[in-house]
């Protein structure tokens, strides 16, 4: 069975205040704003933001209204692929059931965009494989 070119990406973190969060970690912890973008909902606008520190990036991510966040805090664990068409192909060869048929394109993420689709894990936990374009 051919194998997968899959990294990981990124961990998404839900948090109440983006301001706050992207001062706490780049103050205290040195991380550095990679990325940071506003995306307008009909639940109203979610603010995301991209920070890292070495090998590790978190997305924050604030929600319209937080109290209607129901997971928990960490949503995600983001895998990097090359040709997310082609992997999303071979993990449903596999068994793989996607939350959605469609792969979402953010073109205003980052320099040229991304695309994205998530699964879950075997205990239900959220998983995505994540093309940087």
């Amino acid at each position: 069975m051919e194998k997968l070119n899959i990294s990981s990406t990124h961990v998404g973190l839900f948090i109440r205040d983006i301001e706050t969060s992207i001062q706490f970690y780049c103050d205290k912890l040195d991380f550095v704003l990679v990325h940071k973008n506003k995306i307008n909902t009909p639940e109203g606008i979610i603010k995301v933001a991209f920070i890292r520190s070495g090998d590790c990036t978190i997305e924050l991510v604030e929600l319209a209204d937080y109290s209607k966040r129901g997971d928990g805090l960490f949503d995600h664990i983001a895998f990097n692929v090359k040709n997310i068409e082609d992997v999303m192909a071979k993990l449903k060869e596999r068994g793989i059931v996607f939350e959605s048929e469609e792969i979402t394109h953010m073109p205003h993420f980052f320099a040229r965009g991304n695309k994205w689709i998530m699964f879950r894990g075997p205990d239900q936990e959220h998983l995505e494989i994540n093309e940087i374009l």
